[in-house]
């Protein structure tokens, strides 16, 4: 490293500016460097060359990056204290033919190199502009063993922060315009989700463009800019050490103002880490036990397609996307109706003034819509937000519900409710909540209303633009949810189609079983009653065969059957008109009927008795009795007799009994004895036999 020349000056806000080239063989390196005390200091900070010549820069033909630099005192200075340095680096390529002075070592096509400069503050507004300029001149002489306009680069921004800086000049070149037309409502999401000291990565293939987004959102915690001392490393707490509680307030000041009520919040205290542009040679400090929290950025898709290990936010510049892969930080993220509403006039205020030139700060914004406004609107956010959580603790130290008297009356219920509970809930659990709460008073509430920025009822226009903006944001997927749901329709289709077949050839076959079984069942059937015909016939010829058959056929017929009523009903209609119509007349003949055995029987043993209506001849010795005119029974006493064995065979169900009360009733042996045995009387008593077909209750069936 030559021409190591400084200028004299005292401790100001510029450290140094150096050169960094791209060597074939070691990589990226520091050539150049000129600076405080003609120290060169660069030997301090091995990752400064990675950080000031990014990935993928050599794609563009000018591009920027930002990032912070850990600064430990040496021996040497026992003054000073560890505390964060911020570098900001122009890069630029140039053909090796268009060199007019081409060094030994420089065997490829192109010469990449970068001029960067570092500061104790974050002013890249006022540094950038001048840090274009110079650079476009270096590669211009084509020399760049002429370093003269790199010497005057550091004098010119000694000279001109010499005096130090304002507020202004650390928000000069942010593009929180961009961010908030880039990310819409999701520009909220990123800004609760910053206070929460969650682990967020942004990833993109524009470096400055990634590096400025990531400032502009940590310029919107109102003083966090200013204080960013601890933000290089994990390890350094020196703002929690250091700060005080406010003790007096003067309301004409902001500045009194943000102190007393405990801002800014310090999102990169104790294990918390803020680096805009990070190589892949810090990757072991962001994975260290040390580092719990970090906001940074990358242009290389390594971090990228490890997203789940690096980050628990993605924040995607290149497509302004933001995904949250930790599940539990989607409830406390949610915006409320509120919140939404709110941030929405935010982003209608820019859209609205908002150009297509890319001068998207163009001086001829009005105050809605601009920078400023944004800002502020984001600190009356946070304000409000502050002062409803100590209004809250106010209420749960005085009861749920707490006593009337101790309510503000121009507040209506509890007003955290309006920024998420969990979001809440969550906040409470980190590092710079356990700061601002112990640094605070306890009734801020008093200096600020704790009520939501954008509180009161739903209005129409409200519906109408959430409306809007969610259709606006479903319009890119309309084609692919049109494709989707016309592949599904001929999904369903086809399986109704495939369905209702297998539905109708399952009916066709469960028919054709049925008519199997009902052929089946007719043969069994017919060979049954054939069988049954047969057997018939064989006892037909053989003696009792009357009885037999009708025994046999009792054990298939239920009493229930109608057949068999119906065969009772015709045989005593014709022995009724039999005994009506008959002429006959006999002197000692008589119509006796027989019932069961035993007029006890239970009535389920209860059964037809074997004895049919019969005619017996009278047994008398008495001569007197041959003489006796043969009597015919009274209709009423056939009726009553009729009735007697209908009921008798309606009762014999039992299959205890010992026979079945269908059996045909049978003769009696000793009537046939005595009818048989006196022949003698055969010319005084006239006796017509009955045959088997006259008793028979089974005719009519047989006929049927």
């Amino acid at each position: 490293m030559s021409d190591n020349e400084s200028s004299t000056s005292d401790e100001g806000l510029i450290v140094g500016v150096c050169v960094v080239g791209f060597h074939h063989t070691r990589g990226p390196e520091v050539e150049y460097w000129i600076g405080e005390n003609g120290k060169d200091m660069s030997t301090r900070w091995p990752n400064l060359p990675f950080q000031s010549l990014p990935d993928g820069s050599h794609s563009h033909e000018e591009d920027y990056s930002y990032f912070t630099l850990i600064y430990e005192p040496t021996p040497d200075e026992p003054d000073k204290e560890k505390t964060t340095y911020f570098g900001i680096s122009c890069n630029r390529q140039i053909r090796t033919t268009e060199l007019v002075v081409k060094a030994a070592d420089v065997t490829r096509s192109t010469v990449q190199k970068s001029v960067v400069v570092v500061a104790r503050k974050p002013i890249f507004g006022p540094i950038r502009e001048k840090l274009a300029v110079v650079t476009r001149a270096y590669f211009l002489q084509a020399n760049f063993e002429d370093r003269t306009i790199i010497k005057n680069l550091y004098d010119n921004l000694v000279q001109l922060f010499h005096s130090g800086i304002c507020e202004a000049d650390l928000y000069n070149g942010m593009t929180l315009r961009e961010l908030v037309h880039r990310f819409s409502w999701k520009t909220l999401v990123l800004f609760k989700a910053l206070i929460l000291e969650p682990k967020i990565l942004f990833f993109g293939s524009n470096t400055e463009l990634l590096c400025s987004s990531q400032f502009s959102l940590v310029s919107l915690i109102p003083g966090l800019i200013e204080h960013l001392q601890d933000c290089a490393s994990p390890a350094m707490d020196s703002y929690e050490r250091s700060v005080q509680k406010s003790t007096s307030l003067r309301s004409s000041d902001r500045a009194s103002l943000l102190a007393f009520m405990g801002l800014p919040l310090q999102v990169f205290g104790k294990g918390g880490m803020f680096n805009p542009y990070t190589p892949l040679q810090q990757l072991e400090t962001l994975t260290s036990e040390d580092t719990k929290f970090y906001l940074i950025g990358s242009t290389n898709s390594l971090l990228l397609s490890q997203k789940h290990k690096f980050a628990d936010i993605l924040v995607n510049v290149d497509d302004n996307t933001v995904e949250i892969l930790n599940p539990d930080l989607e409830a406390p993220l949610h915006l409320t109706t509120n919140d939404r509403r709110w941030i929405d006039g935010i982003a209608k205020a820019v859209n609205e003034s908002w150009t297509d030139d890319g001068d998207g700060n163009s001086a001829s914004v009005m105050f809605v819509g601009s920078e400023d406004y944004i800002r502020w609107q984001f600190e009356d956010y946070i304000m409000a937000l502050l002062s409803s959580v100590k209004y809250d603790q106010f209420l749960q130290k005085y009861g749920n519900p707490p006593p009337p008297e101790v309510l503000l009356p121009t507040i209506e219920g509890n007003p955290v409710t309006e920024f998420n509970l969990d979001f809440v809930f969550r906040w409470k659990r980190t590092n710079n909540y356990k700061i601002f709460q112990s640094n605070t008073d306890e009734e801020l509430f008093d200096v600020v209303e704790p009520r939501h920025s954008y509180g009161g009822g739903l209005s129409l226009e409200d519906v109408q633009r959430k409306v809007a903006q969610q259709m606006q944001n479903l319009a890119p997927a309309r084609e692919a949810l049109a494709k989707t749901f016309v592949t599904g329709g001929q999904k369903v289709s086809t399986a109704f189609g495939n369905f209702w077949s297998e539905i109708e050839s399952m009916r066709e076959k469960e028919r054709m079983r049925k008519e199997v079984q009902k052929k089946e069942q007719k043969k069994k059937a017919a060979a049954a009653a054939a069988a049954e015909a047969e057997e018939d016939r064989k006892d037909a010829g053989s003696p009792g065969s009357g009885s037999t058959i009708s025994s046999k056929r009792s054990q298939h017929i239920t009493v229930s059957d109608p057949s068999y009523l119906t065969s009772w009903s015709r045989w005593a209609a014709d022995k009724r008109r039999q005994a009506f119509g008959s002429t006959r007349s006999t002197s000692s003949s008589k119509l006796s009927y027989k019932t069961s055995s035993s007029s006890t029987t239970k009535p389920s043993e209860t059964r037809v008795a074997d004895a049919p209506l019969s005619r017996k001849r009278s047994q008398s010795s008495d001569p007197a009795s041959s003489t006796e005119q043969a009597t015919t029974p009274s209709p009423a006493a056939l009726e009553s007799e009729f009735e007697e064995i209908s009921l008798s065979a309606s009762r014999s169900k039992s299959p205890d009994s010992e026979h079945s009360s269908l059996d045909p009733p049978e003769e009696d042996d000793d009537d046939h004895d005595n009818i048989d045995d006196d022949d003698d009387d055969d010319d005084e008593h006239t006796y017509t036999p009955i045959s088997s077909d006259d008793i028979n209750p089974w005719k009519g069936i047989q006929q049927q």
